[in-house]
């Protein structure tokens, strides 16, 4: 069992929660209770090259001018990385990653926005709701010692693309998207009560591999002497 001192918190990565935690609570455990990652998988450069433009591009205009959904303000900073005090109710865990877009909105409060190139149609862009939420509660409660960004987070939601038209024009082809808002509904308890969820599992015993867990599969066939090379899942 993972033994808590008042000198370690479990460290949670918002970005691990739609993913990591959804595909494998094995995985999950061993990379924030004994610091075994997976191997890294690089996101094609394309996608973070079309982020960075996207974000450099925006910085200063108001979100309406790209969608009328989109929240009413100017967008203020771009990916910024938190690091938030202890969570409650048990406060054993806390929050570290780097959010995408920070909007400052009409009225003094802010915005924090999640890019994601992807199909808006997708029936699980909901279960990003953890993430944003990580983000609101780092940027308002920021650990001590690092930089407070915001105050009091009023909005929350994805900006998702997916270019659906190429038109060619001087010499250039453009790829078109039209911007899709979706606004992630405020529900704190909602996400301390899944913290709870997810700290319970890391203060208790390592859970079982996951079945159709691919790096799963590839540490029982090689771990157990076996090297067998023909029948792995990729």
């Amino acid at each position: 069992m993972a033994k808590m001192t008042n000198n370690r918190l479990f460290k949670l990565s918002p970005s691990d929660f739609k993913y990591l935690w959804e595909d494998c609570k094995h995985c999950f455990y061993q990379k924030v209770v004994n610091g075994i990652e997976l191997p890294s998988i690089s996101i094609p450069g394309i996608f973070m090259k079309m982020n960075s433009i996207l974000q450099n591009s925006v910085q200063g205009t108001n979100p309406r001018d790209l969608h009328p959904d989109l929240p009413n303000g100017i967008f203020e900073l771009q990916e910024r990385y938190l690091k938030s005090m202890a969570i409650p109710s048990k406060n054993t865990s806390y929050v570290s990653g780097k959010f995408d877009l920070l909007t400052r909105l009409k009225d003094g409060t802010h915005g924090v926005i999640d890019l994601k190139i992807t199909d808006p149609k997708e029936d699980n862009i909901y279960k990003f709701k953890h993430q944003l939420h990580a983000y609101k509660f780092a940027l308002e409660n920021p650990a001590e010692g690092t930089r407070r960004y915001a105050d009091k987070i009023t909005k929350m939601g994805l900006m998702v693309l997916s270019p659906n038209e190429v038109k060619f024009h001087n010499d250039h082809l453009h790829f078109l998207a039209k911007p899709h808002w979706i606004e992630i509904e405020e529900n704190m308890a909602e996400f301390f009560a899944f913290i709870d969820e997810v700290t319970s599992v890391l203060e208790g015993p390592l859970p079982e591999p996951t079945e159709k867990c691919k790096w799963c599969i590839y540490r029982a066939r090689f771990g157990n002497g076996e090297n067998k090379v023909d029948d792995l899942p990729f």
